[in-house]
């Protein structure tokens, strides 16, 4: 083995095992969304419906998983972890179909890659679904290779799992409906992969009904209405990842493994942009073929030039990889957990605007009321806290983030007889990004019993 390559797999070890080093306090999260996964994945497990109980409104296979173990916030990151890992091994064999070098740059950049950092460190339903995609494309390609039928069973029901944990990538089932009925006119293997990619669907449909599906997975989203500013997180996750600029090229696409590639980004970049909100999370579905595209692109003029361009980019994130994990602030919400922990039962009802402070606190919220995202169908009015704010079992809101939005809310604790504030929380918080802004949050947690 040459020493370049042995300085390439030193550095790939290092990255995966610093990752997981202090996951109980990541640095950057997706706003609230973690804790809202994971507490509606804790009371999947208490025997709450998903759509109905909860208003959930993504795919359920991740949160499902997540339910398996009662949404605990470690269990679940460190199976985001794992995932990264599983997904990286198949990144590596998918890359190594063009060449060994090009497969273990490959894996070099997506080990580096700071919006995978980022999410491998959360119990994230993209990169959840990233995974699963990723196992399917390496299934497909191999059919591409061998025309093997049971790897395109494989990879129609990956790509169909994937699908089923966040519906991002929908719009690429059409490159392998396209390539097997048009590019191929193989309608035996087109018609095999149509019946192997439904099956999981099908199955889903034992827990759940067609209508809960349609409502919570695409009706409940289209009301989130449009953000053009939140787009420019395209630019966020390309000056960290400036190495994927390299696949900006003209391919040839009549290389069918190349065009897999192109499609597997074209179709999910673009819809990406063209949905309501874009934020860097997203962009965790398309860094696994830029990174193949960039280290092709890297080896077929391998000059000292792009070496050392390389070298920069290596340089560079793995100093942003250093410098966030190790200066990660302590969550808040441990905090906040354990004081409600002291002055509540565990059947006692808490209204939390983070719901990883239920999660943590091992205490159930209103079931209508998991997730105060901002952006969120149907919208959260005084009026459904309120309802939960009269009835007994109640005994804690903390007020944070949205929850501070809603007018009226503070001054109808801060007035009422019921209600008093127990304590205030503040800190700094997380590195949040938000379209092309990066800054660390002020965390601020008022937390109100019930008298």
């Amino acid at each position: 083995m040459s020493s370049k390559n042995k300085v390439i797999i030193a550095i790939i070890l290092f990255s995966i095992v610093i990752r997981v080093y202090n996951i109980e306090n990541p640095f950057s999260t997706n706003g609230i969304d973690e804790g809202i996964h994971l507490l509606q994945a804790k009371m999947i497990r208490e025997g709450y419906n998903y759509y109905d109980d909860l208003q959930g409104d993504q795919a359920p296979l991740a949160i499902l998983t997540f339910s398996i173990f009662e949404g605990n916030v470690l269990a679940c990151r460190y199976l985001s972890y794992f995932l990264f890992i599983i997904s990286s091994i198949f990144l590596f064999l998918i890359a190594k179909k063009f060449g060994k070098d090009v497969a273990l740059v490959t894996l070099l950049i997506i080990s580096l890659d700071f919006t995978l950092l980022r999410e491998s460190r959360l119990a994230s339903l993209d990169l959840f679904s990233a995974t699963l995609l990723c196992i399917s494309s390496f299934f497909f390609l191999s059919y591409i290779e061998k025309n093997c039928v049971v790897n395109l069973a494989l990879s129609a029901i990956f790509f169909s799992l994937s699908l089923l944990s966040k519906i991002v990538p929908v719009f690429f089932v059409l490159f392998p409906l396209f390539y097997l009925f048009l590019r191929k006119k193989n309608m035996k293997h087109g018609i095999i992969y149509i019946f192997f990619f439904i099956t999981p669907l099908l199955t889903i449909f034992l827990i759940f009904s067609p209508h809960q599906l349609i409502e919570g997975v695409l009706l409940r989203q289209a009301h989130r209405g449009f953000d053009f500013y939140s787009k420019l997180s395209l630019l966020v996750f390309i000056a960290s990842c400036f190495i994927y600029l390299f696949a900006i090229r003209k391919w040839d696409i009549k290389n069918e493994k190349i065009s897999y590639l192109v499609a597997w980004v074209l179709l999910i970049l673009i819809p990406l942009l063209l949905q309501g909100r874009t934020f860097q999370h997203h962009f965790v579905y398309i860094s696994y073929p830029l990174a193949m595209l960039a280290s092709i692109a890297l080896h077929e003029n391998w000059d000292k030039k792009r070496r050392s361009i390389l070298a920069v980019f290596i340089a560079f994130n793995l100093f942003l990889m250093v410098f966030f994990i190790f200066t990660a602030p302590k969550d808040l919400a441990y905090d906040v957990a354990d004081e409600i922990k002291n002055i509540t039962d565990e059947n006692d009802l808490v209204i939390s605007g983070n719901p990883l402070v239920n999660v943590i606190a091992n205490r159930p919220a209103p079931p209508n009321l998991t997730n105060l995202a901002r952006y969120h169908y149907p919208e959260t009015t005084l009026n459904d806290i309120n309802y939960w704010l009269e009835k007994n079992e109640t005994k804690i809101i903390v007020l944070y983030y949205h929850l501070y939005e809603i007018e009226r809310l503070r001054d109808y604790l801060n007035e009422s007889r019921e209600w008093y504030l127990y304590d205030r929380i503040e800190g700094k918080g997380q590195v949040l990004f938000y379209g092309i802004s990066m800054k660390f949050s002020k965390d601020v947690y008022e937390i109100y019993v019930k008298r």
